[in-house]
Formats: structure tokens, C-alpha cells, sequence
């Protein structure tokens, strides 16, 4: 877990994900570019309550964008599934 101050002042609570909670974020998002707006309303509290995904939707821009940098670390998205870097492989992870 990890707590955060978000920029409008709030705070948040970050829970460790599971796979569960990844699943649960593509099941919800319409789209590959949604999981991560999904995947916050699986893992985080803010002010000590959860928020669905259309909640996220809403919130300030600068709290979002704080809330993947936390949550994304050095993963990004991609179309079919999660990469560490841009050559794809997992973290710790060399190309042979």
C-alpha cells in the first residue's frame, strides 16, 4: 500500500494489485487506452473511499495523471497486453 497527496489536496490510499485486479479493469474498459482509468477505480481510495470508473472520469486531470504515474511505475499499456519497456520484455527481463 501506499499513501499519496494528490495536487487538489486529497488523499489517496494505493493498494498492491493483484491479477485479479487487472482482469477486473479490462472486463470494465471499452478499450485498451481505458484499462488504466479502470484500473484505478480497482486499486485506489481517495479520502478513504472507493470510486468507480466513471468517478475517475471525473476527477482533475492533474490527480489522475498523479495517480497512473503511481500506479504504471515504469509499465505502459499496449494493445494486447502490459510491456516494461519499449522492447516489450518484463522487467529484468534481456533480450538474448
Amino acid at each position: 500500500m501506499k499513501d499519496i497527496v494528490l495536487p487538489s489536496g486529497r488523499k489517496a490510499v494505493i493498494r498492491d494489485g493483484k491479477g485479479r485486479d487487472l482482469l477486473n479493469a479490462q472486463r470494465i474498459a471499452g478499450s485498451p487506452e481505458e484499462i488504466i482509468y479502470a484500473l484505478l477505480s480497482e486499486l485506489v481510495l481517495i479520502d478513504g473511499v472507493k470510486h468507480v470508473y466513471e468517478d475517475i472520469l471525473e476527477m482533475p486531470l492533474a490527480d489522475v495523471m498523479a495517480l497512473q504515474v503511481e500506479i504504471m511505475g515504469n509499465f505502459t499499456f499496449a494493445g494486447q497486453g502490459i510491456s516494461s519497456n519499449s522492447a516489450g520484455l518484463p522487467a529484468g527481463d534481456s533480450q538474448k
